[in-house]
């Protein structure tokens, strides 16, 4: 009995090795297949299995080159880059990285831009499948590398950044996912910080069947009244001469406003944060920062115009919330 088992388990053990090596060959077949991916209003242009656990980024770069990052620790994927063209104006770019080994865990995760964007976020799309996610990510229809510059007398590339990049890539990338997979993701995220806290905002306001779920991060919502906050901080610091804070004078704000603040509320002094204003303390609490000097005729470090630190706007001004000076 034995010697007829024998062969029979190794007959099947062999059997499912050539089931694993007949498996793997196709995945590898089917990404770089995905080239001719017909797409509405879109086109693949990259396909590509990437082995070895390494992976340069932005794609082509060398080794050690400046802005070359070597990502680590990677699966194997399909990474996949695509341009959508929704409008004659339009030129979004998107990527998407698909696990194909046996760490995938077959949920998506899209990731939001921070900023103006301009560029799409490599290292989240790294992070992700190192968790076994799919990873899509975008550059919301600007290549100014985080400028502005891309919106002005290009009312299609501001809706592109508003929102349309966002539901482009969702689409075209669940349709390169079933491509390759033969089926959808089981689970779908957004997760977005600052600009991207906006866009998970605006995916669940204006698609919220996209996703199961949705991480709004620190959101730079309201955006009339976020970037008109920006131009009046501007014009505090800077159409007054005497209200300008040079860089020199930076560490000396910063070290004086920790010392003002830090650990009044039970936080740790030397963590070079103000984690939440102290109960009871006023927002404008008596704190003026002075210039270096003796005696009691030295100057305020910053003037009394209206860059002054007692005009600073809410969120900037010494004990206000997670404040570090050194970093305005």
């Amino acid at each position: 009995m034995n010697h007829r088992l024998k062969p029979i388990v190794c007959s099947a053990v062999s059997f499912s090795t050539v089931l694993l090596s007949v498996t793997a060959a196709p995945a590898a077949t089917m990404c770089e297949a995905l080239i001719t991916l017909a797409l509405p209003h879109g086109q693949i242009t990259a396909a590509q299995t990437i082995t070895g656990g390494t992976f340069n980024t932005p794609p082509g770069c060398a080794t050690g080159s400046t802005g070359c990052t070597t990502n680590t620790a990677l699966p194997q994927f399909c990474r996949v880059a695509g341009t959508a063209t929704p409008t004659n104006d339009s030129v979004i770019k998107f990527e998407v990285w698909v696990p194909t080994d046996s760490s995938s865990n077959r949920k998506y995760e899209q990731l939001g831009c921070g900023g103006f964007c301009g560029s799409i976020s490599y290292s989240g799309l790294a992070n992700a499948i190192r968790r076994g996610y799919v990873a899509a990510a975008t550059d919301d229809g600007s290549q100014a590398g985080g400028l502005a510059t891309f919106a002005l007398g290009h009312p299609e590339k501001i809706i592109d950044f508003g929102y349309r990049a966002l539901k482009e890539t969702t689409d075209k990338s669940k349709e390169i996912i079933t491509a390759l997979t033969g089926h959808g993701p089981q689970r779908s995220y957004f997760n977005g910080c600052s600009d991207g806290g906006r866009e998970a905002l605006m995916e669940a306001q204006r698609f919220p069947d996209d996703f199961d779920g949705i991480i709004v991060g620190s959101p730079a919502n309201f955006q009339t009244h976020l970037l008109t906050g920006f131009i009046w901080n501007e014009q505090a610091l800077l159409n007054d001469p005497a209200s300008y804070i040079p860089p020199s004078l930076l560490p000396v704000l910063s070290k004086a406003a920790l010392a003002h603040c830090v650990g009044q509320d039970g936080g740790v002094k030397t963590d070079g944060l103000v984690p939440e204003r102290p109960a009871g303390l006023p927002l404008r609490s008596g704190y003026r920062p002075m210039r270096p000097g003796t005696g009691s005729d030295h100057l305020p470090l910053i003037g009394a115009g209206a860059g002054s630190s007692q005009n600073l706007p809410r969120r900037s001004r010494p004990c206000d919330r997670r404040t570090h000076l050194s970093r305005l």
